[in-house]
């Protein structure tokens, strides 16, 4: 990784961290008053750390790319969904431990006699309660991708607003003018950023459309398109990013979809993106015709070998339609006569329709690359090899040499397949920190 990615990093953490423990360091640095009860304080510190971080989840998923850059996008949606549950957690706690501390508090949970502070104060807390329920059981409920983020940007757009309310009205906690300043200015960060990512930057990718150029079917159920920028110079990309497309409606829509760049980075003004029927909006992009206007947000993602110039060998691991940002590292490769030695390791249930495989025969001739096909589900003649890519597979081709400092490896597919996949690297002696995966759980 480069240092100054390093560097950029530790930046934004710092920031972050004093962002986030700031509302606590002046709660506990402000005046203290007699005879109130430590676990009152105790509540309200915890609420004051849980919406710091509640306001500054809209900046995690804004894709700034100064931020994404250090970590990965994947990587800060992670982190985006973790600490998402941790600021429930403090906010949760804080009602509950008022109840405790005393039970004349419950009163306030009756939204039609309560006051107008504690009416909303309830309702972002429920507000809050959806947000996190929607996210997590998203995918066991079947709940549609755009159904859950219009709504999960609706809640959260309403939630902060009836919670930064219930602070300012929340008596002695504030009551100085330079602790309203502190949510003030919390409250224009939050304006700013549902600005920016709803009005601002939805207007720039309009004035910046690509236009379909090709849709061309490949094996297994996948349909490459190849889009070309519409009266501007598009944008530059790393092999192995990703970006977002927006298809048939605009970005205020806010019904974009995370797919690899497939095509070589060295390819100027045109991108491919390669996608496997997989749903609703996938069945239909093999329905685009050359010169529909579509919209693409990128480059983002960290899964690119061009963060590690350095490296001397290249191990590459693709299972299904993983294989698409491993064919933009092939590609590039190529075309940049890149001969350091690659092993692939290009894994499909079965091998009909294993996808880009007489491309991937074709590269084989062009660079300094072995590839070993892995087979779930052979054919009766199949002579490679059979089974789950595991550590007697991968100790059969990586020597020693291999698995040295001076070797990266960039691993993507299904989720099960890589968490498999990863523990045998792991197993095998590779280290992890040379160890790269590319996870589209971004939801």
């Amino acid at each position: 990784m480069k240092t100054t990615n390093k560097v950029m990093g530790m930046l934004w953490v710092s920031l972050y961290s004093f962002l986030v423990l700031t509302p606590l360091i002046i709660l506990i640095a402000g005046p203290k008053f007699i005879g109130r009860p430590a676990l009152l304080d105790l509540s309200v510190s915890l609420a004051f750390v849980g919406l710091a971080i509640m306001a500054l989840q809209f900046i995690l998923t804004a894709r700034i790319k100064e931020i994404n850059s250090p970590f990965g996008t994947d990587i800060v949606y992670y982190f985006h969904r973790q600490i998402g549950i941790a600021a429930f957690l403090l906010v949760f706690s804080h009602p509950i431990l008022l109840f405790i501390l005393d039970s004349r508090y419950l009163r306030f949970l009756n939204v039609f006699s309560s006051s107008l502070r504690y009416q909303l104060g309830v309702g972002a807390v429920l507000l809050l309660i959806g947000i996190v329920w929607m996210a997590e059981y998203r995918q066991k409920l079947k709940i549609p991708y755009w159904f859950w983020k219009l709504w999960h940007g609706i809640f959260a757009s309403v939630m902060i607003p009836l919670a930064l309310y219930h602070i300012f009205t929340g008596g002695n906690y504030i009551d100085l003018p330079w602790k309203k300043g502190l949510w003030i200015v919390y409250s224009i960060l939050f304006i700013l950023t549902v600005l920016y990512t709803r009005v601002i930057y939805p207007l720039r990718l309009i004035k910046n459309p690509y236009r379909i150029k090709q849709v061309k079917q490949e094996r297994g159920g996948v349909w490459t398109i190849t889009m070309e920028p519409v009266n501007h110079k598009g944008f530059q990309f790393m092999p192995g990013q990703f970006a977002w497309i927006t298809a048939w409606k605009t970005p205020f829509s806010d019904s974009e979809h995370p797919f690899t760049i497939a095509s070589s980075s060295e390819e100027k003004n045109s991108y491919q993106m390669s996608i496997k029927n997989l749903g609703k909006f996938t069945a239909k992009i093999q329905t685009l015709k050359p010169g529909d206007k579509v919209f693409v947000d990128g480059p983002y993602g960290y899964f690119s070998m061009d963060r590690y110039p350095e490296t001397v060998r290249l191990c590459l691991i693709a299972g299904g339609i993983g294989i698409t940002p491993i064919m933009s590292i092939l590609r590039s490769m190529a075309d940049r006569n890149d001969q350091r030695p690659v092993m692939f390791f290009c894994c499909n249930q079965e091998w009909e329709p294993l996808t880009f495989r007489e491309e991937v025969e074709d590269l084989q001739k062009r660079l300094n690359m072995k590839v070993i096909f892995t087979i779930e589900r052979p054919p009766q003649d199949w002579k490679g090899e059979k089974g789950f890519l595991n550590s007697s597979i991968l100790n059969k081709y990586l020597t020693p040499e291999w698995k040295s400092g001076k070797t990266e490896v960039f691993l993507c597919g299904p989720t099960p397949m890589m968490n498999a996949v990863e523990k045998a690297l792991l197993a095998s002696g590779l280290p992890e920190s040379q160890i790269h995966t590319e996870r589209f759980a971004l939801a």
